[in-house]
């Protein structure tokens, strides 16, 4: 899935029990729908979505705000959103809103994992 703004979804899985998400571009109102399509479609029962957000180079509240509903969204499915490796940007925005932690919506990965 790709738009204007560079913004595209990559999804592999690697096993059948983790789901890779690999999202490049600008995150905001006019692509949150579409993130939050792909991860909702790879959730079920025991998965993990793994977001690798390296290539973002913005993200605005409402990309924020389709990161935390699907989170929630992915472990009403019974499974678990997790952001793992970032761009210095979505890093800086997770600290700045306090989404650096551990939520009931997603989890936040060490660097380098």
């Amino acid at each position: 899935m790709s738009s204007p703004q560079g913004f595209a979804v990559e999804v592999n899985e690697a096993d059948g029990e983790t789901v890779r998400i690999r999202v490049r571009g600008e995150l905001d109102m006019s692509v949150a729908p579409g993130l939050t399509d792909a991860i909702t479609s790879a959730s079920g029962p025991g998965v993990t979505v793994l977001l690798d957000l390296t290539g973002v180079t913005f993200l605005d509240s409402s990309a924020i705000g389709a990161l935390v509903a699907s989170g929630r969204e992915v472990g009403e499915a019974g499974g678990r959103l997790q952001v793992g490796p970032r761009s210095d940007i979505v890093t800086r925005v997770l600290e700045i809103t306090g989404l650096a932690e551990p939520s009931d919506a997603f989890d936040v990965l060490p660097e380098g994992d």
